[in-house]
């Protein structure tokens, strides 16, 4: 219902050419698709509400770039995730709204707990707790008591070690993290007080209170949290006391997913207490009734659950197979966020061309031919914004603290006008540049992120990116495929190519390579010896220039090591910061 009333609202103001109320609408309809899980769509047009809402809509904007947020971790894309509450919380700071402020605030720590940064996590919930007690009525306390608990909990969980371990997690000796330890008492001393304050009256409803069903739906994670507990403190008898509690709560709040979540937790105790058999059933009998498709984290849960139960029963192969579905949906979960993170940041590179194309199309016959071109000029600068805020997205999920697309892309260009090309050519591969490892994007974290060396089939998954990064370059939607991303893309493709043919990923020759990914890949090594790395120091320039100039000839081009080799001397490359 909500959904239909913004999509008619939004057709009615995008007629109207009424841009407050196309915000509006837009915002409404994100809204309703997140809550429907089609993260995709209400990233678009939640991303599409923000530039048409005025800029002095501070708290609208906060609003916008929150639920955004949310469709950002929903599609695991944290990053961008933590980049768009940061800019919801400065916007709610510049509005001056306290009480968005610290919604704001726990919105981050989940965000940051959702990258395994609990100590990040913890400090911002424990702020906003403090903040919620001095509030008049203390609105929204439970909500936050809940959600510190969640993250206490996270935080001393003992390492996962894969099927079988998950009764041995429940225990109090699974790990020196586990047992009674003062984390644990303080997640149950946090999930007794919240449910202290959602069992007692709920009196009249504020602005910032939950609706009855919010309220059953937490009541139901504070008695899901503390079912965790006591299998931690090896008290099945009260996990399951405790996890039944969660699941009448939570079934009729009509919260379906995290009922689902709760069922392993009960499970474990059942097993604990002697009845394998009956566990068994309950789990089977979920997996039976809920589609695996739109609950593939929560059928991987059951099914480790399942092994586990088998175990215990003496089912070997029972276990077996519960044991291989796992992994199945696990992978599968994987894939399907990495795939997602993919569609996301190409509908990203799209949406503001879009946009303006759409006003353009408004005023062509309204105004001017001189208005007209002012806006065609807008379109392009506005193409080349979003594809800087990719490159820098990008770079951002491998190194945040380093400037190196731009610079990539500024010395590409002064090593091309070097080459004799035109300025014009030379600046638009430089732009095209930056976006030389845009295929990072679509690779995991486990794998982008690793701090050891890599394995054989990690490395193949890496080398990937080039890949990537032109499918995502060249695909419908991509600002239309212009010139400026048809180089981008050739670009990305070609900049690991060796000049002897020793590259990857098609082992291309020479002058065989383009021109762009042969002036890359030097700029692009020698940035990456010259910076420090997590298990690298970084070089001096004068040895990595001779590193260039040894494999001149055989990784790369001679004649392009040359002349950057020439612009460092002459110091005409662009500074690095």
């Amino acid at each position: 219902m909500a959904l239909r009333a913004a999509s008619q609202a939004e057709a009615a103001a995008r007629g109207a050419g009424d841009d407050a109320a196309l915000a509006g609408a837009l915002y409404a309809r994100g809204r309703a698709l997140n809550r429907l899980g089609q993260s995709q769509e209400a990233l678009g047009a939640l991303l599409e509400c923000v530039a048409f809402l005025p800029g002095g809509q501070l708290r609208a904007q906060a609003l916008a770039w929150r639920e955004a947020a949310c469709a950002q971790r929903n599609l695991a894309c944290d990053s961008e995730a933590l980049e768009y509450l940061g800019l919801a919380l400065r916007l709610a700071q510049e509005a001056a709204d306290p009480a968005l402020e610290v919604d704001l605030i726990e919105d981050l720590a989940q965000a940051h707990a959702g990258q395994e940064d609990h100590g990040a996590a913890l400090h911002a919930l424990h702020g906003s707790l403090r903040v919620r007690r001095t509030l008049p009525g203390q609105p929204g306390l439970a909500h936050t008591l809940v959600r510190l608990a969640q993250v206490q909990l996270r935080a001393c969980a003992p390492a996962a070690g894969g099927p079988g371990t998950g009764a041995a997690a429940s225990t109090p000796d699974a790990s020196p993290a586990g047992g009674d330890g003062p984390d644990l008492q303080a997640a149950q001393g946090t999930l007794l007080e919240a449910l202290h304050l959602l069992d007692g009256p709920s009196g009249p409803r504020g602005a910032d209170e939950p609706d009855p069903g919010e309220r059953l739906a937490l009541r139901g994670e504070a008695h899901s949290a503390l079912a965790h507990v006591h299998l931690r403190r090896g008290d099945p008898a009260a996990a399951q006391e405790s996890a039944l509690a969660a699941l009448a709560a939570l079934r009729q709040a009509g919260a379906t997913r995290q009922a689902l979540q709760v069922l392993p937790e009960l499970a474990r105790a059942q097993v604990a207490q002697g009845e394998a058999a009956s566990a068994l059933a309950g789990l089977r009998a979920a997996l039976t009734l809920n589609p695996p498709d739109l609950l593939l984290a929560e059928h991987a849960a059951l099914h480790l659950a399942a092994c586990e139960a088998c175990e215990a029963l003496g089912d070997h192969a029972g276990a077996l197979g519960h044991h291989r579905a796992f992994h199945a949906l696990d992978s599968r979960r994987r894939d399907l966020h990495a795939h997602e993170r993919t569609r996301a940041t190409q509908a990203r590179v799209g949406l503001d061309a879009t946009r303006e194309e759409a006003r353009l199309h408004r005023m062509r016959g309204e105004e001017l031919e001189a208005e007209v071109q002012v806006r065609t000029a807008q379109l392009a600068r506005s193409q080349r914004a979003v594809i800087d805020l990719l490159a820098s997205c990008a770079e951002f999920r491998d190194e945040p603290l380093g400037p190196h697309t731009r610079w990539v892309g500024d010395a590409a260009q002064a090593v091309a006008l070097a080459l004799g090309s035109a300025p014009a050519e030379a600046a638009q591969l430089g732009l095209a540049a930056r976006l030389h490892d845009v295929g990072k994007i679509g690779i995991p974290d486990s794998i982008l992120l690793k701090r050891g060396p890599l394995l054989p089939d990690e490395w193949a998954h890496m080398a990937e990116h080039t890949r990537l990064g032109a499918r995502l370059l060249t695909q419908p939607g991509a600002v239309d495929g212009g010139p400026l991303l048809q180089l981008a893309a050739q670009i990305a493709l070609t900049h690991h190519e060796c000049w002897d043919g020793s590259g990857y990923p098609a082992g291309l020759m020479g002058e065989a390579i383009p021109l762009g990914g042969r002036i890359v890949r030097v700029v692009d090594t020698f940035d990456a010896l010259v910076s420090a790395r997590p298990y690298k120091d970084g070089w001096p320039a004068a040895e990595a220039l001779s590193y260039l100039s040894e494999h001149a000839g055989e990784l790369f081009d001679p004649v392009v090591v040359g002349i950057f080799a020439d612009l460092h001397s002459a110091g005409r490359l662009p500074e690095r910061t």
